[in-house]
């Protein structure tokens, strides 16, 4: 992540919006009364109305106003467009990230305080937002947090949006024009929204002479619900034209057309499951939300309901769960605890606040988009704050409002639901985030609850009937037709009916699946040649599965509807273009199997574009320089100017041409192409994959890992964004998150060998031989047992003290691999502490063959720093000149330079601090108490840095027995520190 500070910094702990509106009272600070305080500290009146006017609260001064920037204005390396929307404490704008070609992005500004950013770094999911890095801006003192634009509206702009309707009249549809609806006021300059926030963590829609919105969609809603013959009269009022933006927000999308194709409670149950998956993500990695609401839930262009806004989230177990847990949220949507909390006259603590608390905050937002209403009524006005929490919470304690009173659609079942949600007893309601998104997807499929009741025999009747349409309708036939053979034939029809669509859908997974592997292997020209290999065969199978190139082509498709053939068609298409370019990969036109490789590539294209129903223009930029290759000059000049007559404008164009560049070796050029796929259509998953490579093809790895961590959040249960983010973060160092990131690829796919391998690695970095070990054999039963794997098993051993063993796994991995000088610099390391001489011969061995490999010039500096601690430091010179980044020759250098009362170890001190690892630290602060025992002034520092070091993890039993620290014992300081646990 490029940040000024080197690490995730913090934000505000308040969630303060100014002007009133849907959402209500929010407030958001440290326990409001302070142990014997009899106070406020909220500088508002004592009479409110929570809907009406909002709060804030906080444990001590306010620190002033702040000077946010204008659009137009540049913030490293932002150029800001417009603004999104702003609360008191922060403001979103549409910027363009100059960096990664213009790409636009969300930008949320705000002091840089708070712990935001952390927290949605922990999440990956598909349905929380995730954030691409966080700047600080020295100049200002404000932070940068930038996360994916993908347009949309939150959903209380959404339900604002569709006021023409009541819940009881509305359709899936509804929602959707809704969003478009929101979509294109929020870029009309005169239109009705003043102010919305398509990627708003901050607000909602501010509506010019309406009062508050939620009172103008409950009242009018309701209203215009109650006068059948007033709609019968005037009709619907008419929505906006259709536009551009709605066009382009309206693209084909899997969500858009679940919410189109459904009725308005399926939608909704959709909207609310895939939030409960989210929220259960949250919370298996120990983080509360605390203030779920309609304003803080996105529902992208694409149809994807979304999380926003972690800025008051909570560690579950941790600091967060004492007395002094700094609670937030919005008072209508608390549970009956969490506003007890906030109330000093309560003796319900702080800690009560919990999972089940933000489960019930979501049965609201199900309730009220179901019923079109707060399930709760507002206090009456002028009521003291104190008196309202007490009131709110003894109304969340009596009866549980029923929905289907307000929505005859509204099933037992789904009332069921809704009570366990909004059970004022915390052990009564659903006990985790998982059960209850268990539970709604259960409701959609038909299938019976499983952790609330099913209370009604008639509607179980009836999801059984649906779930077994045949049972149903065979009965019908029978009984009417009163025809046996007419219905048995009937159902003969259906049965093989039903097969050949479920024949046909079950190829199309399998296609879906090839192209995503083959896209995998074949999308980057490092790829090794194995694994292109497998993506040539995958590809192949995938198209022989629709007869590609044959009499029959395509068959199997036929009883897929129309959007899933185009989609297919276009898939296939890009498979035949991969499978192209592995033909060509390598091949010379000058020999006789070169020139058929080239011929079979033309082949492939053009089977590529007879399936693609609009041939993108790489296609014939391609085929025109293979038969430029092949001698074919006429082919190769029509193909040309097909080519100049397709300007790219689609995501897919831009992703189709950056992958081309990428695959001949060009990733500074690939760049900008990919950042254009990606700024067109956020949620394209292959772009940031091949950005991800690019990137790491540029060594840019902390920005690759930033990419991969985008595909992971697309695409939670894909397991190679995962990997591909611990190679990543692996090579930028940062070896505890590239293990955790390993940990994850292996926990979606548990037989993922190259994770395995690679979190080996990791594991011999951070020295864990014995866990690197057991991922070693787990690789090898997975067929793994090339020579890198034997090396780096060997490495393993003899670090365990098993010898003999290591060193014969290093000779039988340098018998597969005689001239690989990685085998030999490994089995120098391993002699290092035994057989310094042997392991010297090593290094000098890899060194002739590659005389600037900086492992093998670590290495001979090891081996040397004793003897001859000068020509140790001249190889440390050369390693660094090829390596700058190598944490391992900057430790060593400064500690020799020190020995040699060299200050230029100053510089190297500086630049361990500067990257605070807890070895960089612990070196840097023996090199400085080396320098001290001549020069006393840096005696302190050394202390600091020593303290540092054992702050972040290294043990202090090392610092007894370390003569490198002997000039600073006796210090203050130093005793305590050595004898910490």
């Amino acid at each position: 992540m490029d940040d000024s500070r080197g690490s995730l910094g913090d934000n505000p702990a308040l969630n303060w919006e100014p002007g009133g509106g849907a959402d209500g009272q929010t407030v958001g600070a440290q326990p409001w009364i302070a142990p014997g305080d009899e106070g406020f500290s909220v500088d508002v009146p004592p009479a409110i109305n929570p809907r009406e006017a909002e709060t804030r609260a906080m444990s001590g001064p306010s620190t002033g106003a702040v000077a946010f920037p204008e659009p137009g204005a540049e913030l490293c390396g932002f150029r800001l467009l417009s603004e999104l929307g702003r609360g008191a404490f922060g403001r979103v704008y549409l910027a363009s990230q100059r960096s990664l070609g213009g790409r636009p992005v969300a930008l949320k500004v705000a002091r840089a305080l708070g712990e935001e950013p952390e927290n949605l770094a922990r999440l990956q999911h598909a349905n929380i937002v995730p954030i691409h890095s966080v700047h600080d801006d020295p100049a200002t003192g404000l932070r940068l947090l930038c996360m994916p634009y993908v347009g949309g509206a939150n959903l209380a702009q959404v339900l604002e949006g569709g006021t023409t309707r009541a819940a009881s009249l509305a359709t899936g549809r509804s929602l959707i024009e809704a969003l478009d609806r929101v979509a294109f006021r929020s870029m009309t300059a005169e239109g009705a929204v003043e102010s919305t926030t398509p990627y708003a963590p901050y607000g909602r829609a501010v509506t010019r002479g309406l009062g508050s919105p939620s009172a103008v969609r409950s009242r009018w809603a309701r209203r215009w619900a109650s006068v059948p013959w007033l709609r019968s009269l005037v009709g619907e009022p008419p929505a906006e034209p259709p536009t551009a933006l709605a066009v382009s927000l309206g693209a084909p999308a899997p969500a858009r057309r679940y919410l189109g194709d459904h009725t308005y409670v399926q939608a909704t149950v959709w909207i609310v499951a895939r939030l409960a998956e989210g929220l259960a993500h949250a919370h298996e990695r120990g983080l509360l939300h605390r203030d779920i609401k309609p304003s803080n839930i996105l529902i992208a262009a694409d149809g994807t309901p979304m999380l926003l806004d972690f800025n008051l989230a909570a560690t579950i177990g941790g600091e967060a769960a004492g007395e002094q847990a700094r609670l937030g949220g919005t008072l209508p949507y608390m549970a009956p605890e969490h506003l007890d909390g906030f109330n000093p006259r309560s003796d319900i603590p702080p800690s009560a606040v919990d999972e089940r608390s933000d489960l019930y905050a979501l049965g609201l937002i199900l309730f009220e988009m179901l019923a079109g209403r707060h399930p709760f009524d507002d206090p009456p006005q002028g009521m003291a704050l104190l008196d309202v929490l007490t009131a709110m919470a003894a109304q969340r304690r009596g009866p549980i409002p029923r929905a289907r009173a307000l929505n005859p659609q509204v099933t037992p079942g789904l009332e069921s639901i809704l009570a366990r949600c909004l059970d004022p007893e915390p052990d009564r309601r659903y006990q985790g985030a998982a059960e209850m998104a268990e539970d709604l997807r259960r409701y959609l499929d038909d299938l019976p609850l499983r952790h609330a009741r099913d209370r009604s025999p008639r509607e179980r009747a009836n999801k059984w009937l649906r779930r077994h349409p045949g049972a149903r309708s065979a009965g019908f036939v029978a009984t009417v037709a009163a025809g046996a053979l007419v219905a048995l034939g009937m159902m003969a029809y259906k049965v093989a009916d039903g097969l050949e669509v479920a024949s046909a859908q079950v190829a199309r997974a399998d296609a879906r699946r090839d192209f995503d592997r083959s896209t995998l292997l074949l999308n980057t020209q490092s790829s090794e040649p194995k694994h292109r290999a497998m993506g040539v065969k995958l590809a192949e199978a995938a198209l022989a599965r629709y007869d590609v190139g044959g009499h029959r082509e395509l068959r199997a498709a036929r009883r897929l509807p129309a959007a899933e053939r185009r989609s297919l068609r276009e898939e296939l298409a890009e498979i035949a273009l991969l499978r192209a370019r592995a033909a060509a990969q390598g091949a010379r036109a000058s020999s006789p199997e070169g020139r058929r490789s080239l011929a079979a590539a033309v082949a492939w294209l053009g089977h590529a574009e007879r399936l693609d129903p609009a041939p993108p223009r790489t296609l014939y930029l391609e085929r025109a320089r293979l038969r430029q290759a092949l001698g074919d000059a006429d082919g190769a000049a029509v193909d040309r100017a097909r080519a100049g007559a397709l300007a790219p404008k689609s995501a897919r164009d831009f992703y189709l041409l950056g992958t081309a560049t990428l695959a001949e070796g060009r990733p500074d050029a690939a760049e900008p192409l990919l950042g254009r796929a990606v700024g067109l259509e956020p949620r394209r998953f292959w772009a940031w994959f091949a950005l991800g490579l690019c990137h790491h093809d540029q060594r840019r790895f902390d920005v690759a890992a930033a990419d991969f961590a985008v595909c992971s959040a697309i695409e939670p249960e894909f397991a190679w964004p995962a990997h591909n983010r611990g190679l990543s973060l692996a090579a930028a160092g940062r070896l505890a998150e590239a293990d955790a990131a390993y940990d994850r690829a292996i926990d979606l796919a548990p037989d993922f060998v190259e994770a395995h391998v690679n979190r080996a690695l990791v594991s011999l970095e951070l020295d864990r031989p014995r866990a690197a070990l057991a991922d070693l054999d787990r690789a090898q039963t997975l067929g793994r047992r090339d020579a890198s794997v034997l090396a780096a098993r060997a490495e393993a051993l003899a670090r365990l003290g098993r010898r003999d063993e290591a060193a014969a796994a290093f000779d039988k991995a340098i018998a597969l691999r005689p001239d690989d000088p990685a085998i030999r610099v490994a089995r120098g390391f391993s002699r290092l502490g035994v057989d310094a001489r042997a392991a010297e011969a090593d290094f000098r061995e890899a060194l002739e063959a590659h005389p600037d490999d900086p492992r093998a010039l670590l290495g001979l500096a090891r081996s040397l720093r004793r003897d001859d601690p000068r020509a140790a430091l001249g190889a440390l010179d050369r390693a660094l000149a090829v390596d700058p980044r190598s944490a391992d020759a900057l430790q060593l250098r400064a500690l020799l330079r020190a020995r040699a009362n060299d200050r230029a170890a100053l510089a190297d001190v500086d630049r361990l601090a500067a990257s605070p690892t807890p070895l960089n630290l612990y070196n840097g602060a023996c090199a400085l108490s080396i320098l001290a025992a001549d020069d006393a002034s840096l005696a302190d520092r050394a202390l600091a840095l020593l303290a540092r070091a054992v702050e972040a993890g290294h043990p202090a039993a090392d610092l007894a027995a370390d003569v490198d620290l002997k000039p600073l014992r006796g210090l203050p300081g130093f005793e305590s520190l050595a004898r910490r646990p």
